[in-house]
């Protein structure tokens, strides 16, 4: 992730008990597997150390080498590799518990950051890679939300996603040299949200070269693809490296994976961060006349970009996976997104609400939205002062935000079966984060939707961002919450 830990406990499912020990969580992730809406399989040991993509890569016994697969609504299988850190045993929960916190202090300590990103791969991210395979290879279906109300804004938001990020046959030709600008935030080890939309560019690509030619009218294809992999940990950035070099590859798809280094800082020091991701991307010129392999992988803060001007807001798409837990770094979250998003672009933050975690970070872009200020006067007298502003003009928003519970078919069927099933012997232990009853499975690790139900958060930039307003407004707000 990109900002320091203060909160691992409750991702990693430990408590400290009244003995002085360290014992899990009854609502621990490691005790719920998952949603798999990808299905991700460990190689077997002799399959791990084989060559990928003429790729040697090192993969000894800390390592798992797992298969990620997507299958379409139309029957068509997409599937990408990634080298992932070997789970601790849940067998020895107590003294797994306490090196992954001594871990964690150091973590935060050298690098300023938190080490969840390294002890796993987090559902969240496997969740967000699933729904973003699904805006690509299924297009614009969706699911049957009888008298939910979500069904129309969830529609327009994946008809939006699929027009920003594919072109049909009809088009391509014309939008051939505009790139699709992705950013993911908090990566972590293995960037499987980034790394799916690389992978499914590749497979379009190949399968409109491939389908017969009766159906290649309206075939849909990707716009030349930049991909961003960002985290705050060097150890998570390293495997990201990995990661990028062993994707699929084709010399028909324009797609370039780069891995950076970067903290979440509402102050100056993360508007210059900000604007150094921005530089990457600048005005990229495609030759598509070269014959060579337009698969780039830049990895080592090389930049893409042949123009260097500092440009504000380059990304179209932004992407974040259980990210809002640690709310003391909620401003400088929002304010890395809305740095580094384009007007018009579309933010994605898929997480459990963890408590009041995401609720918060929802009340803090709500405060920037509403926030009327008064340009004549300093922006912190206004802060501080509690009473007339006087004469005040409203921005408008800088954010449109919504807000959904139901949004993959696999996630809204499992989360059904496990209430529908839940064996309520103790339905009258309420969780202490929200009012909802601690499920207890008949044949199932303990299932709590506050905790492991993903949901997705979906925000679209409606406005430039302002350095001075807007983020002083949203470290106030943070700082008074604290309060």
């Amino acid at each position: 992730s990109g900002c320091g830990d203060t909160d691992s406990e409750h991702r990693e499912g430990a408590h400290n008990n009244t003995d002085g020990r360290f014992h899990v969580n009854e609502h621990s992730m490691n005790y719920f597997p998952g949603f798999r809406v990808l299905d991700r399989t460990i190689l077997p040991r002799e399959e791990k150390s084989r060559d990928f993509n003429d790729v040697s890569i090192d993969c000894d016994e800390n390592w798992n080498m797992v298969r990620n697969s997507y299958t379409s609504r139309n029957g068509h299988n997409i599937h990408f590799f990634t080298r992932e850190t070997k789970e601790q045993q849940k067998t020895n929960n107590e003294q797994s518990t306490v090196k992954s916190r001594v871990e964690a202090l150091l973590s935060h300590r050298n690098h300023g950051v938190d080490n969840t990103g390294n002890v796993r791969v987090w559902d969240a991210e496997a969740t967000l890679a699933g729904f973003l395979l699904s805006v690509m290879l299924d297009g614009d279906d969706v699911l049957k939300l009888d008298g939910n109300g979500q069904a129309m804004a969830l529609s327009d938001l994946r008809k939006n996603l699929r027009s920003m990020i594919i072109s049909n046959a009809k088009k391509y030709a014309e939008e051939e040299n505009t790139r699709f600008n992705t950013l993911e935030l908090g990566a972590g080890q293995a960037g499987l949200a980034g790394l799916s939309m690389a992978a499914a560019s590749v497979f379009l690509k190949g399968h409109a070269v491939s389908d017969d030619r009766k159906h290649m009218e309206g075939l849909a294809q990707t716009k030349p693809l930049n991909v961003v992999l960002s985290d705050g940990h060097p150890k998570c950035v390293d495997n990201n490296i990995y990661c990028a070099k062993i994707m699929p590859r084709s010399e028909l798809v324009n797609v370039q994976i780069e891995a950076r280094l970067l903290l979440w800082d509402s102050s100056s020091k993360g508007a210059d961060a900000c604007r150094q991701l921005n530089k990457l991307i600048g005005n990229i010129e495609i030759d598509q006349s070269s014959t060579t392999d337009s698969f780039k992988l830049n990895c080592q803060g090389e930049s893409f970009a042949t123009n260097t001007k500092a440009s504000e807001g380059m990304y179209q798409l932004c992407l974040a996976s259980d990210c809002v837990h640690f709310q003391e770094f909620h401003d400088g979250l929002l304010a890395t997104i809305a740095r580094t998003l384009s007007v018009d672009g579309v933010a994605l933050l898929c997480q459990p609400r963890r408590g009041t975690s995401l609720q918060n970070f929802m009340d803090l872009i709500d405060a920037v939205n509403e926030s009327k200020v008064d340009y004549s006067k300093n922006i912190n007298s206004q802060l501080s002062d509690t009473g007339s502003h006087g004469e005040v003009a409203a921005r408008g928003p800088l954010f449109q935000m919504n807000l959904f519970d139901d949004f993959d078919a696999k996630v809204l069927a499992l989360h059904t079966f496990l209430v529908s099933k839940a064996n309520k012997t103790n339905e009258k232990t309420m969780s202490t984060m929200k009012n909802e009853p601690t499920l207890q499975l008949r044949h199932s690790p303990q299932y709590d939707p506050n905790w492991h139900r993903p949901l997705l958060l979906g925000l679209q930039k409606l406005r430039p961002y302002d350095e001075d307003i807007d983020g002083e407004l949203m470290r106030h707000h943070v700082k008074m919450r604290a309060l």
